[in-house]
């Protein structure tokens, strides 16, 4: 079968089978799906399997329920943009902090498109599912011109650079046990022979009661850290006179969960006094609906 969902040359077939084993390799059961599969997770908080099809065009994407009856256990979605707005088709599937990425694959492909690279291409998508109307919703996390510093160990290290992607593809979580990119999503950029490391970001919402404002921090922030809005003026022994020797303004830390020992975080902007606190990530969901 075709990239495209194209009939396979030798039967004509236009679907493709999934496949449940056990771990000793006896078949469960299995699911035929109208295309060419490429990309295929499991996602625990919607309790589906997610599965695309045609990784260069006239993509669609699926959900399988293997524990639901028979006749309910596939449901079929597709895009909200036809062609997809890099022109292609969809590829590798991660779930990343309860986000559904899927590489936007095979920019340009579409017939009378702009050649990749191209700044308005996606290189990975963002997707959220409509199940009512069969929807598959897709926003950009990044596009192919997007800037990234680059990560070699060297003379350039740091640098700023245009990515210039062809060929988004394969993607991946990186593993907490990594020595390095330790959690962050991961895309490869096959033709280009590039990978391209995305740590989590977001804004930290922060009420300054002393200001009367609401004032927001930007990440990036690492997985797992532990911010806190210390208010040395509200401990009981706080001076009657306070901010005051021994008792500095409100200020953003970080805490060890370990020790409970609370680190400054160095930020840059006008001066603030945090209080109450709310991390916001960008409007990124997986909600059914």
């Amino acid at each position: 079968m075709g990239p495209q969902g194209q009939p396979s040359t030798t039967d004509g077939n236009t679907d493709s089978t999934v496949v449940e084993f056990t771990p000793g390799g006896h078949v469960v059961r299995q699911w035929d799906l109208h295309g060419k599969c490429d990309g295929i997770t499991a996602d625990a908080q919607l309790g589906v399997l997610i599965a695309d099809v045609n990784e260069d065009a006239n993509s669609s994407v699926y959900w399988i329920r293997p524990g639901a009856p028979k006749g309910a256990q596939i449901t079929h979605f597709h895009y909200n943009h036809s062609p997809l707005p890099q022109n292609g088709g969809t590829d590798a599937i991660s779930i990343y902090h309860g986000l559904v990425l899927i590489s936007a694959s095979a920019p340009g492909t579409v017939t009378g498109s702009k050649p990749a690279p191209q700044p308005t291409y996606p290189a990975v998508y963002r997707v959220t599912f409509k199940p009512a109307k069969h929807l598959a919703v897709v926003k950009a996390l990044f596009y192919d011109e997007a800037a990234a510093k680059v990560a070699n160990v060297g003379s350039t290290l740091g640098k700023t650079v245009n990515l210039a992607l062809t060929d988004p593809d394969s993607n991946e979580i990186v593993p907490a046990s990594a020595p390095r990119f330790a959690g962050d999503f991961m895309l490869t950029s096959q033709g280009d022979q590039e990978q391209i490391f995305v740590s989590p970001h977001g804004k930290l919402y922060l009420a300054n009661t002393g200001g009367g404002t609401i004032d927001v921090i930007t990440g990036p922030f690492r997985p797992g850290s532990v911010l806190v809005a210390v208010t040395p003026c509200d401990q009981n022994d706080a001076p009657a006179t306070c901010p005051g020797p021994g008792f500095p303004p409100n200020y953003l830390g970080q805490l060890n969960p370990w020790t409970g020992q609370i680190t400054a975080v160095n930020v840059s902007g006008p001066t603030f006094g945090p209080q109450g606190m709310v991390f916001i990530g960008p409007g990124w969901s997986v909600v059914p609906g």
